[in-house]
């Protein structure tokens, strides 16, 4: 079996999120944050009819995560995958269902030719997950959005191709910008949104347990970041910890317009960044 495994970021922010993974003949997404127009011309743009992918991993409710999910899933039969807690609350606040499946915090299934391991986070949703996606010795691990990195996640990051982790803010930025102080304390709770500095002890430590990998910092605030200010955070905390190269691959994902590419095999970033 071919292992060539092949992820898009076709949005990562607050006004959509979605991320497609394909390999050999099979395909889902994480996440479906964009209207079903937009979604389908995304996948067709890449060779994948709406209708062949095998799931929908939907990390939380909330609409720049889910504003396409419903009618997308019942248009082309596509199952929605998530926590009953995501699935009733989603089904609640539309006052419609959609087929489904229920993949629990912790657990772990097959989704068409996918294994796909639900990964318990922290943010301010009914019931929200982060995802390790694998497809042979392939894999992804995803988590936006959340407030901490949790022991779960760090878990699942372990062995993986891939690590698509939120890095939504500047904390110096939040502090003393322009949101009313219940946002900025929302923003900056355990259940809240990772910064910077967040995203960046995770790659470090992680590169320092298990080598290079490769990373997209995601789920950037329009507001309170900048992929230039993510990238330059990186570039201070690497040579700060006394390295004099990036002991991971970074880049980062834009908000509103597909971006990065990633698959294995080839050289899918842009160290020229560093």
């Amino acid at each position: 079996m071919s292992e060539e495994f092949t992820v898009y970021c076709l949005a990562s922010g607050s006004s959509g999120n979605a991320i497609l993974v394909t390999a050999a003949d099979a395909s889902l997404l994480v996440d479906a944050g964009l209207g079903v127009r937009t979604l389908k011309r995304l996948l067709e743009a890449r060779g994948v009819a709406p209708s062949s992918l095998s799931g929908i991993l939907l990390t939380h409710e909330h609409i720049d995560h889910v504003k396409g999910a419903i009618p997308f899933a019942r248009k082309y039969n596509v199952p929605l995958v998530g926590t009953s807690g995501t699935l009733q609350t989603l089904f609640a606040q539309e006052n419609r269902d959609a087929p489904h499946r229920i993949l629990e915090a912790g657990d772990e299934g097959g989704i068409g030719a996918f294994g796909v391991r639900s990964v318990p986070i922290r943010h301010d949703a009914a019931d929200p997950t982060g995802f390790r996606v694998s497809f042979g010795s392939c894999s992804l691990a995803y988590a936006t959005d959340t407030g901490i990195v949790t022991p779960e996640f760090r878990e699942a990051c372990r062995g993986t191709s891939l690590i698509v982790i939120e890095s939504n803010h500047d904390v110096h930025k939040v502090q003393f910008g322009p949101y009313p102080e219940s946002l900025k304390a929302r923003i900056l709770a355990q259940n809240g949104h990772l910064s910077n500095s967040d995203a960046c002890d995770l790659i470090l430590s992680h590169t320092e347990e298990h080598g290079p990998v490769c990373v997209w910092l995601s789920h950037l605030s329009e507001v309170n970041n900048t992929p230039r200010m993510a990238l330059n955070y990186w570039k201070k905390r690497f040579r700060a910890e006394g390295h004099k190269t990036s002991p991971a691959a970074v880049e980062v994902a834009l908000r509103d317009v597909p971006s990065l590419v990633y698959r294995t095999h080839s050289q899918s970033v842009q160290l020229a960044l560093f």
